[in-house]
């Protein structure tokens, strides 16, 4: 209890109080019915300097405005007696723990009845930033009745405590509400303004530009890097470079993982009706004309769709990753088992149509001088096929071609042979290929551009047959006319010319190139060989590096082993296919000929 000159404070609680002159004092027990409040919150503490004047009671109104939010309106009802003008005219009010504002109101209190309502704004300088929201509820009470003296220090700062003297008055409802310790607060924020921000300028810079790439320089002759990824094999000085395709195994691109997506369609032709199989084989050769096929039908109902008319046998296309072949249905075959059964069907290349027994056997004597490749184009007149001749072509005198009971395919056959060339057909277009047995001399293959390079990280099998021919270095070839034919001595360049090869003859040898053609092929099958057979994957159009596509006969492959590299050229190719639920596998498998003797 503090005691400030004759007066004495009394803390009469929250409770209620009694009326008339008597109070209800507790001196014995704690006030409070419930727990005790909680800390004091933080106020803002604002100086407010006041001028007493002798006056009755008056009504004042503050409002205080808190930047651009809505103003709080607080009333205070207070009965002012004759109270002692005091030589300081001001007195300070603490609000709270806050620091305290560089600016304070006045307020000059007039003797008139009237209330004053002022508002202020009061800025905000280097004030701490709150969290809190000061809420504080005024009630609006009637005046007291009763005559209340209030006694002012007039020191600077003090907490300053409503002390009372209660004199003999009518009974009187004193009311005491929202006391500033616990005061209820507002569902209301106070908002407080910064103060118009200044617009921030926007600068863009223009941009800079690049520096100019360095002009590509040159290096000395004597100062070029090499990158010899494989170890120098040469004498002193002297490095051979491989500046071709690939350099060597150990710095061949190499690939973790190939990734093979199979398509498969069986279509019959000409109306494109699809037909569902489980297998599909197909075959060629060197040495054979065209291609063979053989499939399976995954529904045997389909087997009217492919048997024959009396427009011929049926036509159907098969395409394999994009790659195409067509052909015509020859035979087939039906199981009939128990709970099950099949259809298993066979064909060959439309070429097949140019041969017995569907083409008719003719007889020819040439009256006139033709060229080789004009004499094929003529045997396929009026037939819907085309030829395309990629071997020597020389002219052919009159009545040095002549045949009696052969068809059209026999008979270029034939022309082919002369200069010792195969027939080939085109898988998928109604087309025939003359081209040499050896489209480059094994001598030749390891300075001649694959058609196809294999890296054994997508060979599947390999698998290899030793086979041996005498070395032949020469061998004389001849035509059968007399006075239009040619003997020709052919041997290999750079040998004696000893150990002779069968003798060959035709009656189209009117020519040395055509004698030499015809011995180059002869004497390019000779020495040690072997017959590698190669399983790859057959990938999918457009191929990627490290892929290969379908290997046709007669064409150069360039094997890139651990163990070396080595050339073979395509004497067979087999592809296989098998459609099943979960996924379709194509392979393809090779027979390489590879020659020791003449190659690698």
């Amino acid at each position: 209890m503090n005691q400030l000159g004759n007066r004495t404070v009394l803390n009469l609680g929250p409770a209620a109080m009694a009326g008339g002159a008597v109070v209800s004092l507790n001196l014995g027990v704690d006030w409070w019915s419930v727990d005790p409040p909680g800390p004091e919150p933080s106020y803002l503490r604002v100086g407010a300097s006041l001028a007493w004047a002798a006056g009755n009671s008056q009504a004042a109104m503050a409002v205080v405005g808190w930047g651009r939010a809505g103003a709080a309106s607080m009333e205070v009802w207070a009965s002012w007696a004759r109270a002692e003008r005091q030589a300081g005219p001001s007195a300070s009010i603490g609000w709270g723990l806050s620091p305290l504002l560089q600016h304070s109101c006045r307020l000059q209190w007039s003797g008139v009845q009237a209330s004053v309502r002022r508002s202020h704004s009061l800025p905000w300088r280097s004030m701490d930033r709150r969290d809190a929201s000061l809420r504080t509820r005024w009630a609006q009470s009637r005046a007291i009745g009763v005559d209340g003296g209030l006694h002012w220090s007039a020191q600077n700062l003090v907490n300053v405590s409503a002390k009372a003297r209660w004199r003999s008055s009518q009974t009187e409802r004193n009311q005491w509400l929202a006391p500033w310790a616990s005061a209820d607060p507002l569902s209301r924020d106070w908002r407080v303004r910064w103060g118009s921000a200044a617009t921030l300028p926007w600068i863009v810079r223009p941009p800079v530009p690049p520096d100019p790439e360095p002009e590509p320089g040159w290096p000395a002759g004597n100062a070029v890097g090499l990158n010899l990824g494989c170890p120098v094999v040469g004498g002193f000085g002297v490095v051979p470079l491989n500046l071709g395709v690939v350099a060597c195994y150990a710095v061949r691109p190499q690939r973790r993982t190939y990734v093979v997506i199979n398509t498969v369609s069986f279509m019959r032709l000409p109306d494109r009706t699809p037909i569902e199989v489980t297998r599909i084989s197909l075959a060629a050769s060197r040495g054979s004309w065209g291609w063979t096929f053989d499939f399976e039908l995954a529904d045997p109902g389909q087997l009217p769709l492919l048997k024959p008319t009396a427009a011929g046998p049926r036509q159907f296309e098969i395409a394999l990753n994009g790659n195409v072949w067509t052909g015509i249905v020859e035979t087939f075959q039906k199981q009939r088992e128990f709970a099950g059964g099949g259809v298993r069907l066979s064909g060959r290349s439309r070429t097949a149509l140019l041969a017995a027994p569907y083409a008719p056997a003719r007889v020819k004597a040439t009256s006139e001088v033709r060229s080789m490749s004009q004499l094929v184009a003529e045997e396929l007149a009026d037939t819907g096929f085309a030829s395309l001749y990629q071997t020597v072509d020389w002219d052919v005198p009159a009545g040095a071609w002549f045949y009696d009971a052969s068809t059209p395919l026999e008979a270029i056959s034939a022309l082919a042979d002369a200069s010792g060339a195969v027939v080939q057909s085109h898988p998928a277009d109604l087309a025939l290929t003359v081209r040499p047995a050896y489209p480059a001399s094994p001598w030749d293959w390891r300075e001649t551009a694959p058609d196809h390079v294999l890296q054994e990280d997508i060979v599947l099998t390999e698998s290899l047959q030793m086979r041996s021919a005498p070395l032949y270095d020469a061998v004389v070839v001849t035509g059968e006319l007399a006075g239009k034919g040619v003997t020709c001595k052919v041997r290999r360049e750079g040998e004696a010319g000893q150990l002779f090869a069968p003798q060959v003859s035709s009656p189209l040898i009117n020519v040395a190139a055509a004698g030499a053609e015809r011995g180059r092929n002869i004497l390019s099958d000779r020495g040690e060989q072997a017959a590698v057979d190669v399983t790859v994957p057959l990938f999918a159009k457009p191929l990627k590096p490290g892929e290969a596509g379908v290997i046709m006969p007669l064409d150069l492959v360039e094997v890139m082993g651990s163990d070396g590299t080595w050339h073979g050229q395509c004497e067979s190719l087999r592809i296989e296919v098998t459609v099943e639920q979960q996924a379709v596998v194509i392979e393809q498998t090779a027979t390489l000929e590879r020659h020791y003797t003449d190659a690698d």
